[in-house]
């Protein structure tokens, strides 16, 4: 009996402050909009559609008028090994063995070795290619940026996909290696490449000083530049995740300096300065650096920052149709939806 009264008391006395320790939900306005169960309803199985999306589009003997949808770019850029190529859009008259096989993009190439590896695949060894360590080529050291770039090389930069030029297509191939780097940590050359990257990225946030409000960064000239593309603040949290993902690997506490400092740049603004798929990026580093860092980063606003987007330069966003029926992510905000299990 004496044992049940204490296992009582410790009840009574323990779980109301479980209760009042509890955090409060926060309301974010886009997602009041939304329906709690929307109808009609269909869960999509996310894991099988990645391996059935892996098996077609790296199928080299697939048949059919725009097929396949991958091939070798043997131009050896940055690396002496080919590199695979996959369609940005099918059809895509740019791609292929067009302009000598060059053009592709690491978003493409690194967003499908990324997604096959979260589901099993190893990536490293499928048909006999290694498709993570052809990565690599996407490392500009030819240039003298050493950093992952949406292209291997300059040659074919103005076909399109803003490399070197539009901020974000410079900084979103390097929160991807992260990601793939996690999953591959013994991949040769990667941790080099890695430090390299955290390392152009910490100098480059020194230089910026907490105003990100430029077009692009020269990480070959090591300065802030502007163009007729808008200015992209939001790079900051592309810049925090790296630099945040650095620390964590290497625990170099300027890693550290540095993603808050970008993280910093980014609470400041005060309109929201989503331009493309960073934003989200962003909002969960800060529930990260908060939680671990005991920082006190706005969560909610960036995480509103990121559901409502803006129209100032272009509509990114989260929509919910007036029917209810659709949710609609415009631009390449769906892109980040793969953070949730992106890990380092």
């Amino acid at each position: 009996m004496n044992r049940f009264i204490k296992i009582a008391l410790y009840a009574f006395t323990f779980f109301p402050m479980l209760s009042s320790a509890q955090v409060k939900q926060q309301p974010l306005a886009r997602v009041d909009q939304m329906p709690f169960l929307p109808k009609p309803l269909q869960i999509i199985d996310y894991k099988k559609l990645a391996l059935r999306f892996d098996k077609t589009v790296f199928d080299f003997n697939a048949k059919g008028k725009f097929w396949p949808l991958v091939w070798i770019d043997s131009s050896k850029k940055n690396f002496p090994q080919n590199v695979a190529g996959l369609y940005t859009a099918l059809a895509d008259v740019r791609q292929g063995v067009n302009n000598k096989g060059m053009f592709h993009e690491a978003l493409a190439t690194m967003g499908a070795t990324l997604g096959a590896s979260l589901v099993g695949i190893n990536k490293t060894s499928q048909t006999g290619l290694d498709y993570v360590g052809m990565l690599k080529n996407y490392f500009n050291k030819e240039t003298g940026w050493n950093i992952m770039m949406n292209n291997t090389c300059p040659e074919v930069a103005l076909l399109g996909g803003g490399y070197g030029r539009d901020w974000w297509y410079d900084v979103y191939p390097n929160v991807l290696f992260y990601a793939i780097y996690d999953q591959y940590p013994h991949q040769p050359g990667f941790t080099e490449i890695a430090k390299a990257i955290a390392e152009k990225f910490y100098a480059a946030d020194s230089i910026l000083n907490g105003n990100y409000d430029y077009s692009y960064f020269d990480y070959g000239k090591m300065q802030p530049m502007t163009n007729q593309i808008c200015t992209q603040p939001d790079a900051s949290a592309g810049h925090a995740y790296v630099l945040y993902a650095a620390f964590k690997k290497f625990g170099d506490v300027r890693y550290l300096k540095g993603a808050l400092s970008a993280l910093s740049a980014l609470q400041s603004q005060k309109i929201n300065p989503t331009y493309e798929l960073l934003m989200p990026f962003g909002a969960y580093l800060a529930a990260r650096i908060n939680a671990e860092q005991g920082k006190q980063y706005d969560l909610n606003k960036m995480l509103g920052w990121s559901f409502d987007g803006t129209a100032v330069c272009r509509e990114a966003g989260v929509y919910w149709l007036v029917t209810g029926m659709a949710l609609i992510f415009q631009g390449s905000l769906a892109v980040p939806l793969i953070m949730v299990v992106m890990v380092f």
